[in-house]
């Protein structure tokens, strides 16, 4: 579809949104509500996505997004001004409007709008919803399935106030058509603005009226507010968990877990309760993760053991039948086959073998101060209970160290390593 470009509105200043930063670079589900919409857009129109911007959120929008080109409306003028702007780049294509604060709207939903509107050959074609409760929304007026007109709220009749068809402002259009009659869009006299949906009757009364698709009304949803947000990161987490159960992932109480847009997780394992799964995670078939878990930027393998109330932290591996207990922290480290550490320990930057057991409390001093340093753990070595290793450090295959030992050196396979201060009885006065 690369030959339909996209446009995402979000010049928009968000002055209904009480949070700590732009609605738009808001985190929904490990990306920004922006990257979202984007991700969206490429996979229409490719390389031809046009975002327009204001001044406030153009360089926070480029940290998170390339591939795109990016438009400052220098002034808010309204949503007919924000597209005006986005002309010179269009190269006379037919385009389609998105909006940055509607990050719901799905892929199918838009190539059907497409199909559509070539289809009947249409000046253009727009989303639009039905609703239990209209209030709020642009009403759509229709006659014989054309779009006769859109009124806002503000200015609906009891009538039109009752009709529970909405405008959802996503359409696809042919751009010369749209643009000349984008100029006869007359400006609001109390904002001084042009609205985008005043368009919908030009058409009409020029013979060429908009037809319409109807999807869901969740979908259509606007963050405006921080409730909008929570609305929407509901919705969004209810439709990550919906795929999972049907794909035969059994999750406990899943209104108690979280998961990121790009988890994948494989048919067969078993989420327990207050499990929260950031970015990059894979968890393959026949895995459990146990209760109040935390797991981002790991690859976890068949069958293994993570938790409970277990930290795996990014750039982290674990192969199969591996056992990860309760309060294990894990971070950059790869884990080998069948081993085990089952309880109260950090593992940092360590490599470690098959079959290793690290006792309760065992701790990688992987950080001097200034630098990060490699441990590596062979096959079959057994580390005790409250054991620090100091890196760089390499234990090799089948050695064992002794409970409580500090570890500083390398340790030759088979071998036992003890290291402890004599024990001192004092008698108290």
């Amino acid at each position: 579809m690369s030959e339909i470009y996209t446009v995402i509105l979000a010049a928009g200043k968000s002055t209904r949104y009480k949070g700590k930063q732009s609605k738009l670079l808001e985190n929904l589900a490990g990306l920004p509500i922006i990257t979202h919409v984007f991700n969206l857009a490429k996979k229409i129109s490719g390389k031809n996505v046009i975002i327009v911007c204001n001044t406030d959120n153009i360089s926070e929008f480029k940290k998170t997004i390339n591939g795109c080109k990016f438009i400052i409306q220098k002034k808010q003028k309204g949503t007919a001004d924000a597209i005006l702007s986005a002309k010179p780049y269009l190269k006379n294509k037919d385009f389609l409007i998105l909006f940055g604060d509607a990050p719901l709207v799905t892929l199918n939903n838009l190539k059907k709008l497409i199909q559509k509107f070539k289809l009947y050959q249409s000046a253009g074609t727009m989303l639009a919803f039905n609703t239990d409760n209209p209030f709020g929304y642009g009403r759509l007026k229709k006659i014989n399935n054309k779009v006769l007109k859109v009124v806002e709220e503000i200015n609906t009749n009891a009538e039109e106030k009752k009709i529970t068809l909405c405008n959802s402002g996503i359409m696809i259009v042919k751009s010369k058509t749209f643009f000349q009659n984008l100029k006869m869009i007359k400006i609001n006299n109390k904002k001084n603005e042009r609205y985008l949906p005043d368009i919908f009757e030009i058409y009409y009364n020029q013979n060429n009226p908009f037809n319409y698709f109807i999807c869901s009304e969740e979908e259509m949803l606007g963050i405006n507010t921080i409730e909008d947000f929570v609305k929407a990161d509901k919705i969004f987490q209810n439709n990550i968990i919906k795929k999972f159960l049907n794909k035969g992932v059994l999750i406990i109480n899943p209104e108690s877990s979280r998961f990121s847009f790009d988890t994948n997780i494989e048919k067969g394992v078993i989420i327990e309760s207050n499990v929260v799964i950031q970015k990059g995670v894979k968890i393959s078939k026949g895995c459990v993760i146990k209760s109040f878990s935390y797991l981002e930027g790991v690859n976890i393998k068949e069958n293994c053991s993570i938790g409970p109330n277990a930290r795996i932290r990014p750039k982290s591996f674990i192969s199969k039948y591996v056992k990860i207990g309760n309060y294990v922290e894990i971070k950059n480290s790869s884990i080998g086959d069948s081993s085990s550490i089952a309880h109260l320990s950090y593992i940092g930057d360590t490599v470690i073998g098959k079959k290793v057991n690290i006792g309760a409390g065992t701790i990688t001093c992987n950080y001097d101060g200034k630098n990060k340093h490699k441990t590596i753990i062979n096959d079959g070595a057994f580390i005790g209970s409250n054991t620090s290793l100091i890196a760089p450090i390499k234990i090799n295959k089948n050695s064992t160290i002794a409970a409580g030992s500090v570890v500083n050196k390398d340790i030759p396979p088979k071998n036992l390593a003890i290291e402890r201060s004599k024990l001192k009885i004092i008698k108290k006065n």
